[in-house]
């Protein structure tokens, strides 16, 4: 429908002109009426670019396999990642893998589910090739601004015009847009009233309404005017009024004046009275035209005017009238047959106005729900023009129109809301079909001119010429070619006509130059595309899969073998789904020549394998030259055109029943015992149409140990096979003769007790590179048929001997019954066996008391009971898992160790740190975990001989385990041992070991004076001397010694990752690395003043350390304070042979920050009565800012007495501040008065911005001590 004219396509709107005061032309139009209608809209200008992206774009599915157009410019997708990913997508869907590459998923239809409201009021839009059907609002009048004397003037009809005129053509090419755009029906003649009241004032309006009446005429345009005052109060029986009416002799009822106030109420009445007048024109247009038809004796002009009643019938909205007419000249026009037209010339053209009114006529039974009488006329209009007249060489544009009358039709069908689809059934998909079929005819017709014009100099000349996307644009008649394409519409001249006779060819030549530009393969697919959404929506599988055959055929006529490579198999699933084996084959077929022209070695050995199957309908020669092929593929590539070969091996997953190759295994018994022989089958049944070598049978178990393998013959699988052989003949050799099964046994010697399972059969076809033909045995084949066992290894309880005697006799009956399948015929196929041991009836324990505690070699007592015969012999395996972290178990204890991190407290209130188990123990590396004969590291123990165990004694031997992490370690004993009857067993068992921290430990600061350090919001102050209190409980259920604790002090690098901190230097003032750099320095312990304490459970320990941070930082672990225990030993109250172990506990993390305040006491060590003493206390300020402070001076009473010990001299009360880096001095002179040990005066200074004193004057408890004053 593109390039259809919209005012074709369109209802038109009747249109009328305004003539003066052209300021009041846009408030007239603003204020017009709407109506609301069903009709189509145009998305967007029609322009070669616009048409191009439209085709491209309007009809991309969102079905994965919905067509997509490609542009001529674009190179076909033959990129090796384009091809690696289509050949990977390919090799998934015929179950072929290679290595390293995992294939992507198969192509699967999606189905559509749409649904089109079939109501005329729908606010949906069903929108196709540029086009739409939507509610629209249009006015019920369209307007245009015309000047005095701008309509064109009539030429003249002589006498007899109809009986004697002769048309060079149907339809004039501009008719349609003339009287929808330019010409009128009705003009409003708009009058300024003049406000002079002379007699002449009137006489220019006078002029104006005979200049617009004799401009008229002859056109029978209607007229009307609008007189425009400024006053409301007009006198309408002014002789100047009665004047004008006589002048313009209209009814006085059209005659209207007009006050700009009143401009909406005043729009309604025009517009009213605009729409009897053009109705009035359309109608006597439509009795002119008729009474022309009855004077008329050329077809051509009967044709006309029955257009022409028709057309002005659709401006009336009388669409019955309109139909009938329309119907009309169509009869008129298939009646009439051209007769000497050589050229095809009037053929095209009443094809081309054939094409315009059965539009017109489907449209409207279409839009009215009449879809027989649509398909009727649809049918005999392609009936009609359907056989060509004209010369060869334009055949092709032919068929170009007949496609495009299908797809017109198609669109219609798709885009009429009103239509009832269920009446035609699959809708609009058999015409988009049939468009793109005569696409192709139109191609076919097409290349025999091409061959013989393409490299012509007339053809060249116009290869920048663009096709027409309007078709009656640049053309004098509708259907007849243009003069000249570069001559706008209407100022075409009959001079033309002759032009059109004398370059003839040039046309001919212009239309093979805009063909050759034609890319059939994009239009084929957009119309088969088309097609595919619409069954989509119909939901018809099998005219989809008709309809994607169609377009993979199209692609691969193309040669884009990498589109027609996706259609054509995902039409293969469909056909194979539904079993069209004939179907099948061919689609297979395209496939496999399409995966060879990509050079796809893989996926061509995919489909080979598929047309070599017997279930399809391809001879027994054909096949055979497939099989060849494939084994060129292998050896020699060169033989194949275009080469192709397989450059890695590649293996293929096969079904368990594959119709070309398929295998069998089975285990004779389901049941054997360790240290014996079984026997294990495997049957190939091959169908290849013709003897194959293979080179190699390999069977994989679960336990590789057990593989085998079997090598054919050291000949080339293209070598000649004897013709000697046959079927059924025992032979060594891997080859295979046409739908022969072959039996191979393997014996395999069983080891110690397992579950043997065969997991795959790999027969390899060729060597370097080789297809493998995989087969996955453990997903089909049944297992071990006795019932498996579900009780865990080390828990399972001895079974008596009688059940070992049962279990002896039937593998002895087994071994006598041995019979091997007849690769014929259908046998139980088993993919395992169960190894059995003999069953061990040893008891395993260990002894030993709970919870062990993180870094302590826990002491356990491993104790072996014999309830079997004698033991000669044997082996002891330590194996110690590692946890499971996402146990609900290991959680609970991840739980719990957040209750035991340390603590530290601040002004009596503890903060809990947050560190994890491996940040406590940072200094670890790795976490330590093992089993050891001794407590110490000097060697692990993971296997242990067993000695000579009597019937009914116990064997005992001593471990320790060690761990340096919180888990629950999980320790697996496996006994294997030897009796005296020669009998081997095994026996395993798993214990749980707990290990806890044991230790609650809770750290805090003191400052020098035993109090705690509260001044800077819980942080410590580099520098300065600071007390640690270390409190240890015990929550262990034993008892345990504490011998000593220590602290050791971190350097940077072990006390945080990111330390902030400046650069620090030695004594020598030379840098030092700033990992070593100690965070602090330890001045003393207590550990010298404890003695060893013994605690009970919940027990407390504690411990102080004098120390002094030495470096800054937001997060600073001063050290890791050590634990030296020992556990209790009861009834030895010396514990000598207890074991020392140590418990490393990581003080928390703390900001440590500069002192913003540096207090310096001065006083005299002694002083005398009567002589005065100085007294100072010298204030630094560390920070940036400001700082205020508070003095308040308390003397103190003496003691015995009432008056103070001293006098001093100095402020008792003020405030002072401190600048930045600042220092401030606070002196005081002290007399003293008494002699005796007397306090000092409390010196409180307290910081206004903290709101706390100064830890340097906060101890009350000075004293001084005054010596009697002993004069000379």
């Amino acid at each position: 429908m593109n390039e259809l004219p919209e005012e074709l396509v369109t209802l038109p709107i009747p249109l009328v002109g305004l003539i003066g005061i052209s300021n009041l032309h846009f408030y007239i139009e603003k204020n017009i009426s709407t109506r609301s209608i069903v009709d189509f809209q145009r998305l967007h200008p029609v322009s070669p670019i616009a048409t191009s992206s439209q085709q491209q774009q309007s009809h991309i599915s969102l079905d994965p396999l919905s067509p997509k157009l490609v542009s001529a410019d674009t190179p076909i997708s033959s990129s090796p990642s384009n091809q690696s990913r289509i050949e990977q997508q390919l090799n998934n869907d015929l179950l072929i893998s290679t290595p390293n590459n995992s294939g992507s998923p198969a192509l699967q239809q999606q189905q559509h589910s749409q649904s089109q409201s079939s109501s005329p009021n729908s606010s949906t839009t069903n929108t196709v090739s540029g086009w739409r059907v939507q509610l629209l609002q249009p006015p019920i009048i369209k307007v245009v601004s015309i000047e005095v004397g701008g309509l064109t003037n009539k030429k003249e009809k002589k006498p007899n015009h109809s009986e004697s005129f002769i048309p060079q053509g149907v339809i004039k090419a501009n008719w349609i847009h003339k009287h929808t755009a330019s010409l009128p029906s009705v003009v409003s003649l708009f009058l300024q009233w003049p406000e002079d009241k002379s007699p002449k004032s009137h006489d220019a309006l006078l002029s104006q309404i005979d200049a617009v009446k004799a401009n008229i005429k002859q056109r029978n345009v209607k007229l009307m005017i609008v007189i425009v005052t400024n006053s409301s109060n007009v006198d309408v029986y002014d002789e100047r009024f009665s004047m004008i009416r006589r002048r313009a002799d209209i009814d006085p009822k059209y005659i209207i004046f007009l006050n700009k106030s009143e401009m909406k109420i005043f729009v309604k009445k025009w517009e009213k009275l605009a729409l009897e007048l053009t109705d009035l024109h359309y109608k006597e247009e439509c009795q002119s035209s008729k009474s022309q038809i009855a004077k008329s004796t050329h077809p051509f002009l009967v044709i006309r005017y029955h257009f022409k009643i028709a057309f002005y019938s659709e401006f009336r909205n009388d669409m019955n009238s309109s139909l009938k007419y329309y119907t009309f000249a169509y009869n008129s026009l298939k009646d009439w047959k051209p007769n000497n037209d050589p050229r095809g010339s009037r053929f095209e053209e009443l094809r081309m106005i054939a094409s315009f009114l059965n539009f017109k006529i489907c449209k409207f039974y279409l839009w009215s729900n009449n879809s027989n009488e649509a398909l009727q006329q649809f049918e005999r209009h392609i009936r009609l023009f359907k056989i060509y007249h004209g010369p060869d060489e334009k055949q092709f544009g032919h068929y170009q129109w007949i496609a495009r009358e299908y797809q017109i039709f198609a669109e219609l069908l798709e885009m009429c809301t009103n239509t009832n689809r269920n009446a035609i059934p699959g809708g609009s998909i058999f015409y988009y079909q049939t468009a793109a079929k005569y696409t192709e005819e139109r191609r076919k017709y097409f290349k025999w001119v091409s061959d013989k014009y393409s490299n012509s100099t007339s053809v060249q000349k116009f290869k920048d010429s663009k096709p027409r996307f309007n078709l009656t644009t640049g053309c004098i008649y509708i259907g007849q070619p243009p003069p000249d394409l570069s001559h706008p519409l209407d100022h075409s001249t009959p001079a033309m006509v002759g032009v059109l006779h004398d370059d003839e060819m040039d046309d001919f030549y212009r239309s093979i130059s805009i063909e050759l530009q034609t890319n059939y393969t994009n239009l084929i697919v957009d119309l088969l595309g088309r097609a595919f959404e619409q069954a989509t929506i119909h939901r018809n599988t099998r005219i989809i899969s008709f309809i994607e055959s169609l377009i993979a055929n199209e692609y691969f006529i193309d040669h884009q073998y990498d589109m027609a490579l996706q259609y054509f198999n995902h039409n293969a699933l469909t056909y194979r789904r539904e079993k069209w084996w004939m179907l099948l084959t061919y689609t297979l077929s395209m496939c496999l020549k399409c995966v060879h022209n990509l050079n796809q070695p893989t996926s061509y050995i995919g489909y080979a394998m598929d047309l070599l199957s017997p279930d399809l309908t391809n001879s027994k020669k054909e096949r055979s030259i497939i099989q060849q092929f494939l084994l060129y593929v292998l050896v020699d590539s060169s033989k194949l055109s275009p080469p192709i070969s397989l450059t890695a091996p590649l293996d293929v997953k096969m079904d368990h029943t594959h119709p070309l190759i398929n295998c069998r295994v089975q285990f004779p018994h389901s049941i054997a015992t360790s240290h014996s022989k079984t026997e294990f089958f495997v049957v190939i049944e091959s169908h290849f149409p013709d003897p194959i070598r293979f080179s190699k049978l390999r069977a994989v178990f679960s336990d590789p140990s057990y593989n085998k393998v079997l090598n054919g013959d050291q000949l080339s699988i293209v070598d000649p096979i004897s013709p000697t052989l046959k079927m059924n003949q025992e032979r060594k050799d891997l080859v295979f003769l046409p739908n022969e099964s072959r039996l191979f046994s393997f014996t395999l010697a069983t080891k110690e007790k397992m579950e043997l399972e065969c997991q795959s059969v790999i027969l390899e076809l060729g060597s370097s590179p080789s297809v493998n033909f995989c087969w996955n045995i453990s997903e089909w084949a049944i297992k071990s048929d006795q019932e498996s066992s579900d009780k865990d290894q080390h828990n399972q309880q001895p079974q008596v001997k009688k059940n070992q005697v049962t279990l002896q006799q039937q593998q002895q009956q087994q071994q006598q019954q041995l019979v091997k399948p007849d690769p014929y015929k259908k046998f139980l196929e088993r993919s395992s066996i169960r190894i059995l041991d003999h069953e061990s009836l040893i008891q395993i324990k260990c002894n030993h008391t709970p919870p062990a505690i993180i870094n302590e070699f826990y002491e356990i007592e491993l104790e072996l009971v014999n309830n079997d015969k004698e033991i000669t012999k044997g082996t002891i395996t330590f194996e110690l898992l590692n946890p499971n972290i996402a146990t609900n178990q290991q959680q609970q204890q991840q739980q719990q160790t957040e209750l035991l991190l340390p603590t530290i407290e601040i002004n009596n209130k503890p903060l809990v740190s947050s560190p994890s188990i491996t940040q406590i123990h940072q200094t670890q590396q790795q976490a330590e975990r093992g089993i050891y004969p001794k407590p110490s590291f000097s060697e692990q123990l993971s296997t242990l001989s067993l000695p000579h165990i009597q019937e009914k004694a116990s064997f005992k031997k001593i471990f320790y385990l060690h761990s340096s992490q919180i888990d629950e370690n999980r320790l697996v004993i496996n006994v294997s041992y030897e009796t005296k009857s020669n009998e081997i067993s095994h026996s395993s068992k798993g214990f749980n070991f707990p290990v806890q921290i044991g230790f609650l430990t809770q750290f805090q600061f003191f400052s020098t004076n035993f109090t705690p350090n509260d001044m800077y919001d819980g942080a410590i102050v580099a520098k300065e001397p600071l007390l640690l209190l270390c409190d240890i409980r015990m929550n262990l259920p034993y008892d345990v010694v504490i011998d000593k604790t220590t602290l050791k002090i971190n350097n940077v690098s072990q006390a945080t990752l990111n330390p902030l901190m400046m650069g620090a230097s030695d004594e020598s003032g030379a840098p030092n690395d700033a990992s070593s750099v100690p965070v602090g320095h330890l001045l003393s312990s207590s550990n010298s003043n404890l003695s060893p304490s013994t605690l009970t459970r919940d027990g407390n320990y504690s411990c102080w350390f004098n120390l002094i941070p030495l470096i800054t930082g937001e997060s600073l672990s001063l050290g890791s304070l050590t634990i030296y225990w020992r556990r209790k030993v009861k009834g030895n109250d010396q514990d000598d042979k207890s074991i020392v172990s140590q418990l490393p506990i990581l003080l928390p993390h703390m900001r440590i920050t500069t002192n913003p305040f540096i207090t310096n006491v001065n006083v005299p060590s002694y002083g005398v009565v009567g002589v005065p003493l100085a007294h100072s206390i010298v204030i630094t300020n560390n920070t940036n800012f400001l700082q205020e402070f508070e003095l308040l001076v308390t003397n103190p009473a003496s003691y015995g007495g009432s008056d103070a010990p001293f006098l001093f001299a100095g402020d008792r009360v003020g405030t002072f501040s401190i600048h930045p880096e600042s220092t401030h001095e606070i002196r005081h002179v002290l007399l003293p008065l008494v002699a005796g040990k007397h306090p000092l005066p409390h010196f409180k200074i307290t910081s206004k911005r903290f709101n706390k004193e100064l830890p340097k004057t906060k101890n009350t408890n000075e004293f001084l001590f005054v010596k009697p004053f002993l004069s000379n």
